[in-house]
């Protein structure tokens, strides 16, 4: 294995994660500011949920592309680049005195953060030894988890102080400060160690048939986790139970860090272990059963209610196994655009479902749902979890170990 230049490591990786944070928190803050956000622009439910899906809907779009980007400028230039452009979206949205403008809010977020995530992925598949991936893999997810748990009750806290423009307008300043880090402390790696282009095309890449398994089953477990801790488990509380915000938002900030946890320990645990599809078929059983159990099960607000939101948010940490195997099922020279193929379809699920939920929610209680209504709109995450259960008893196993060869770091 060559060597693996060390020089500005933890600086670079530091920057780059904070980055990644805020792409956390711009995709699930609208669960948080959803009553205020609908008051003051006027929305329905369906509308919010159209709103809020821009960012998965651009995201989605902007993975494939993102990815080129990267491998042609490098991770420094690309988390750059997005971290300015997300910026600009946070800013539009705080100052939105429509519906049309609000939008351009999420479509900038979910373009900028598409180039931040691969390039943090990028990073740490160049910078980092190969058979710590997982761990490094489930410590970025926990350090980025940091941003959906600051979306949830802090947010809320912040409300009662601030409106959720200016809370935004905060966003749009770190953002616009990890733009100019991103500039000073990511160093991409130097040519003795730079991957060689990749050499499979996109619908070569779709055509193995190995992928798909891991693709559906992140899915069932990443798109509904997402969807419903992005926008509706906040609302679901306060309406079905008559929660305050406040409150309400702590169930999806519990959910959140153990989602968090939970990618940095199966991680570890995968790795250990050595296997790989016992964890993806763990987990998605589990999202199944917290699913069913939101939707039908006689649960209230209290100890149920936080297991049943941990639950889900434990069955999400599944996407840290998910991106281990799909970068050793792919070959070397596409394991980049493997991972962005996946990730792809989580996050434009994750847009079909958000604004889906707000029409079934309008569609049976109109302006005023209750929890009637909100375990309707559940059946959703509850179908497409348990297609991804049954994709995920197709998965191949790996043992921990590319199933293809890597290409040699080209020489200088």
């Amino acid at each position: 294995m060559p060597h693996r230049p060390r020089t500005g490591l933890w600086a670079g990786y530091a920057v780059l994660t904070a980055c990644f944070l805020t792409g956390f928190f711009y995709r699930f803050s609208p669960a948080t500011f959803a009553e205020e956000l609908g008051r003051d622009l006027g929305t329905s439910a369906t509308a919010l949920g159209a709103l809020a899906s821009w960012h998965f809907w651009v995201y989605t779009a902007a993975q494939i592309p993102a990815g080129t980007a990267v491998d042609r400028w490098g991770a420094r230039r690309s988390a750059a680049a997005g971290s300015a452009i997300a910026a600009a979206g946070a800013l539009s949205l705080a100052t939105a005195d429509g519906f049309l403008q609000a939008s351009l809010g999420p479509i900038l977020t979910g373009l900028g953060m598409s180039a931040v995530f691969v390039a943090a992925m990028k990073y740490n598949a160049a910078r980092f030894e190969p058979r710590h991936y997982g761990l490094v893999t489930g410590l970025t997810m926990l350090l980025a988890n940091i941003g959906s748990v600051a979306a949830g009750s802090p947010s809320a806290i912040l409300l009662e102080h601030f409106s959720w423009r200016a809370v935004f307008l905060g966003a749009a300043a770190l953002s616009t400060a990890l733009a100019l880090a991103s500039v000073a402390a990511v160093r991409d790696q130097t040519p003795d160690t730079a991957a060689r282009p990749p050499r499979e095309g996109l619908s070569a890449l779709a055509g193995r048939k190995g992928l798909w398994p891991v693709f559906w089953c992140t899915i069932g477990t990443n798109a509904t986790f997402y969807s419903f801790s992005g926008l509706w488990g906040t609302p679901l509380l306060g309406d079905g139970f008559g929660l305050a915000t406040s409150t309400a938002a702590v169930y999806s900030t519990v959910a959140l860090t153990l989602y968090g946890l939970g990618s940095l320990l199966i991680g570890i645990a995968s790795d250990k272990a050595g296997r790989r599809k016992p964890f993806l078929v763990g987990t998605s059983a589990a999202a199944v059963a917290g699913w069913a159990a939101l939707a039908a099960a006689p649960w209230s607000p209290g100890p149920s209610g936080l297991l049943l939101y941990g639950l889900v948010g434990l069955a999400a940490s599944q996407v840290t196994v998910s991106f281990a195997a799909v970068k050793e099922l792919a070959p070397g020279t596409a394991a980049g655009k493997a991972l962005a193929l996946v990730n792809a379809g989580v996050f434009g699920a994750t847009a079909v479902l958000q604004p889906l939920f707000g029409r079934v929610l309008d569609a049976a209680g109109g302006d005023s749902p209750d929890l009637a209504d909100y375990r309707t709109a559940l059946a959703l995450p509850l179908a497409l979890s348990a297609i991804g259960l049954a994709t995920s008893l197709r998965t191949t196993e790996t043992h921990c170990r590319d199933l293809h060869p890597r290409p040699e770091p080209a020489r200088s």
